[in-house]
């Protein structure tokens, strides 16, 4: 309980640093009314785009969420060493939205014109929608403590950060889709994909307001949220169902009621609501491709061809390492290869495989790029997205430093043109791609007009000995296949639930679909069907607000210069005040305090905070933590203010942490660490642990477990002048059916020269005690059954655990508990121990025991271990043979 508070202060904070690398761009900072950017050199063009759509935006959000923001709004423009297809929006520490480079990755996905334009939509409605506080309880605590946790773990200063992902990124979804910049609702694959959740069942309060693992995955928040959100605002209008937030947010004691949110906002129950929308998308028609199905995956990713073959990678079970399938197109014969592969668009260069993807090069940069099936980036592709090769090996790509906003297309070293989807080079070295200008989509050959549509959505696909031109765009329910020949377009199958097709000669075609359950393969004829593309028109089209905030529309800031730099240090803000009270067994006060900073860019964070624990020792200090350098570091000092029960305590104490990641890239990571900490009581120990960790780790999808891991520690401890030194192995690998074997092994010695009474009253050696706290020693070792604390000469273990996974889940909308899967597990592991008297104790431990994956409120996904450990070992030491424990692992 000493440390339980301060260890508590430093978990929250430092899990709220952003994804960046570390020594990144120099950073400057703008700012003009509560919003400031804050962007890089390279950035500087983007910064004035953003600067020019955020005064517009915040108009029309103020309007329709009927709430202004609280605080200035941060908005991060992170640099091009940091190439993530992503974006994310928080209120801790701050307002703010951190926004990345890399979405011309998927340019086919997001059916918007601009990356950077469809991040500022979407991620300010998140800040919209978390910032509300609609209560005089969360205004006036929030006045004083910031967005802080205070008394409880519960949000009441920031409501509506309970709110679940089924409302919150279907409704971003629904908002980044009425400023003329396209969006996801207007992609015909995905309302074909609500359309067969809908027609499966799945669309229900229990299976969308839940963290859930059942196919589609995270795209269940999104996309099925999205469509949901799009049908509440065309039957009550946008303002209603944005403004449910606003209603949410005043249910700041238990914010889970979210029926009688809706029921306020819209008149209508969100299970009603719901019901309603799944039965009307069930009832729209929707051919689904048939055939022999090949292939299917759990995720998608997509397909590439040359005049060979078709190759692409997947999935299968989700829970494994993906597959690349090659499909020869003459014979058909199909070759596959299971590795490490980075999911993404498989590219071929000289015979070798590669996928498009994101990952650490460095420390010091995440670049997208080919990545071999070790998961090792291609040199000459960072930070380019390689749409294929022209018969020469030219490579033809986008260049993701200067995509930010719309993809820029080079051939070589040249740029070629801006081009608003992926690109298609035939055996002739023609390239074909969409150009975007408002909601016409037009089709190109080089630089050729020679098609247009209505639209946001259009993928081309292939070219046939004709020069024929295919390509995937809406049909009135879904999407589907249409070929441009002579001038004139016509659809070629029936199918609506394509999402891509390579062709097979000139009249077959090998084709990706949308299933229930599943993606799906298969090969389909060709057929001619007199229709073109359908134009998706969305009912705030006709709408005043309508394009109001399009970049395009804007009068441009020009104003925006490098005059302000960015500095981590000097720009970190108040963030908020921490107050957790409580009571010991004595019925004394007890509690923490703490007073909180940080910067923007997550790279720096400070603290002043107040503890008294369970034993009255008030102790006051200061912590600061920093990881803008490859030196990352936490430091925290304190000083004893009071002594209630007057025990032997130090007038000032420190911790301190130092990592130094100096591995990271493929899927190799090394770390060389030093921690040190001081209790402020004068009898415990003082360990100062450096350590060096060398690992590889391989996750995929939904997988509960690692599916490998080879991880060599090696430590060494100076404790109080007692020398410790000793190390740690993990090996892990995943089996058949979900099935995952563990082995382990630990030992630590200490070269001491001291009685073992001595030893254990002066609590000196090697620490092997019931319970784990191991944060600032390396050294201890836990054996669950033991009798309190030992302190010995030398300890180790080597360990077998086997675990299988059990998918039985049970998800419920107004219980506040459901359960996502299991997994049984049996452990053995064998110690041996040696005092300073040279007694030796050898334990045989076995534990069998079950994890349950957990959600808690809908939301908050955890797994609580129940398991029986038998030790045994000498009574003198253990209390006990046969221990139940149960084990809460909570992540922040």
């Amino acid at each position: 309980m000493k440390r339980f508070f301060l260890l508590i202060n430093i978990l929250i904070y430092n899990t709220i640093f952003a994804t960046e690398v570390v020594h990144d761009e120099q950073y400057y900072k703008y700012k003009k009314n509560d919003v400031e950017i804050i962007f890089t050199k390279d950035n500087l063009e983007f910064a004035k785009q953003t600067s020019t759509i955020e005064p517009k935006l915040h108009e029309y959000y103020q309007d329709t969420y009927g709430w202004v923001l609280d605080e200035t709004l941060y908005i991060g423009l992170l640099s091009h060493r940091n190439q993530i297809p992503n974006g994310f929006s928080t209120q801790l520490p701050n307002n703010k939205q951190m926004n990345y480079v890399g979405g011309v990755q998927n340019i086919d996905y997001f059916c918007s014109t601009s990356w950077l334009d469809t991040l500022l939509y979407h991620e300010s409605a998140h800040n919209y929608q978390l910032n509300v506080k609609a209560n005089p309880l969360s205004r006036f605590l929030h006045s004083i403590f910031g967005n802080g946790f205070v008394l409880s773990p519960m949000p009441f200063i920031v409501p509506n950060l309970m709110e679940n992902s089924f409302m919150l990124e279907g409704n971003a979804v629904l908002n980044e889709s009425w400023h003329g910049n396209g969006g996801r609702l207007y992609s015909g694959r995905f309302k074909a994909q609500t359309i067969l959740q809908a027609k499966a069942g799945n669309i229900t309060p229990q299976n969308t307001y839940n963290t859930t693992l059942n196919f589609p995955y995270s795209e269940t928040y999104y996309i099925t949220g999205g469509f949901y959100n799009l049908y509440m605002a065309q039957k009550y209008g946008l303002d209603n169902i944005n403004r449910y937030f606003h209603q949410h947010s005043k249910l700041f004691v238990w914010p889970q009621l979210t029926n009688h949110s809706m029921k306020v906002t819209t008149g209508d129950y969100f299970k009603d609501s719901l019901e309603d929308f799944a039965s009307e998308y069930a009832s729209k028609k929707l051919n689904i491709a048939k055939g022999k199905k090949l292939f299917s995956s759990q995720f998608y990713y997509q397909l590439n061809n040359d005049k060979d073959e078709i190759f692409f990678i997947i999935n299968k079970d989700g829970v494994s390492s993906p597959e690349l399938i090659r499909v020869d197109k003459q014979s058909l014969k199909v070759s596959k290869q299971k590795d490490s592969w980075l999911s993404g668009k498989v590219i071929k260069k000289e015979n070798q495989y590669y996928t498009v993807g994101s990952n650490y090069t460095s420390a010091f940069n995440i670049y997208q790029g080919l990545y071999d099936s070790d998961a090792d980036i291609l040199e000459s592709s960072k930070s380019k997205i390689i749409q294929g090769y022209l018969s020469d090996n030219t490579e033809v790509y986008f260049d993701v430093k200067s995509s930010f906003s719309e993809a820029k297309l080079y051939i070589g070293n040249s740029f070629y043109e801006t081009v608003n989807s992926s690109v298609f080079i035939d055996a002739n070295d023609n390239l074909y791609y969409f150009k975007q200008n408002a909601k016409t989509r037009t089709l190109y050959k080089n630089k050729t007009p020679i098609y247009y549509y209505k639209g946001f959505y259009g993928i081309v696909s292939d070219v046939d000995s004709k020069n024929n031109i295919y390509f995937i765009a809406n049909s009135k329910n879904g999407s589907t296949l249409y070929r441009y020949s002579n001038a004139k377009v016509n659809r070629v199958l029936e199918a609506d639930n394509i999402i891509e097709a390579k062709l097979i000669g000139d009249d077959k075609v090998f084709l990706s679909a949308i299933g229930k359950s599943e993606y799906y393969y298969l090969i389909n004829e060709l057929t001619e069907i007199e229709q073109t593309p359908y134009e998706t028109k969305l009912f705030f089209e006709n709408k005043d607000y309508y394009a109001k905030t399009n970049y395009k529309n804007l009068p441009k800031n020009e104003h925006i210069n490098l005059d302000k730099k960015y500095n981590s240090f000097f720009d970190m803000h108040y963030s908020g005040t921490n107050l957790f009270i409580g009571s010991n067994d004595n019925d004394s006060t007890i509690g923490n305090i703490s007073i909180n900073f940080a910067d923007p860019l997550g790279q720096n964070q400070s603290s002043f905070f107040l503890n008294k624990d369970s034993s009255e020792v008030l102790i006051s200090g200061l912590s600061y933590s920093s990881k803008e350098y490859l030196f990352n570091y936490s430091l925290s000092a304190y000083g004893v203010l009071d002594d209630a029960n007057e025990l032997k305590t130090r007038d000032y104490g420190l911790m301190a942490n130092i990592k130094i990641p100096f591995i990271k890239f493929a899927r190799y990571y090394g770390e060389l660490g030093l921690n040190y900490f001081q209790d402020y009581d004068t009898l415990e120990r003082e360990p100062l642990s450096i350590y060096l960790n060398l690992s590889r780790y391989e996750h995929y999808g939904k997988s509960r477990y690692l599916n490998y891991l080879n991880s060599l520690e090696l430590y060494t401890v100076n404790e109080r002048n007692d020398n410790i030194y000793g190390g740690i192995y993990n090996f892990s690998h995943d089996l058949p059916y979900e099935t995952y074997i563990n082995l382990g092994a630990k030992y630590s010695k200490t070269d001491t020269k001291i009685t073992s009474f001595n030893a254990n009253i002066n609590k000196r050696g090697v620490k092997v005690s019931d319970a784990s706290n191991s944060i600032y020693d390396n050294s201890q070792i836990q054996i669950p059954n033991l009798i309190g604390s030992l302190y010995i000469q030398e300890a180790g273990y080597v360990e077998a655990k086997l675990s299988s996974v059990i998918n039985f889940s049970k998800y419920y909308f107004t219980f506040p508990l459901s359960i996502q899967r299991e997994s049984i597990y049996t452990k053995y592991r064998y110690y041996e121990l040696k005092s300073f008297s040279q007694n030796r104790y050898k334990m045989n431990e076995t534990t069998i025991g079950i994890s349950l994956s957990l959600v808690g409120l809908n939301s908050f996904a955890f797994p609580l271990n129940l398991e029986y450990i038998y030790n045994d070992g000498n009574s003198r030491l253990i209390e006990d043979s046969g221990v139940f424990r149960f084990i809460l692992e909570v992540n922040f």
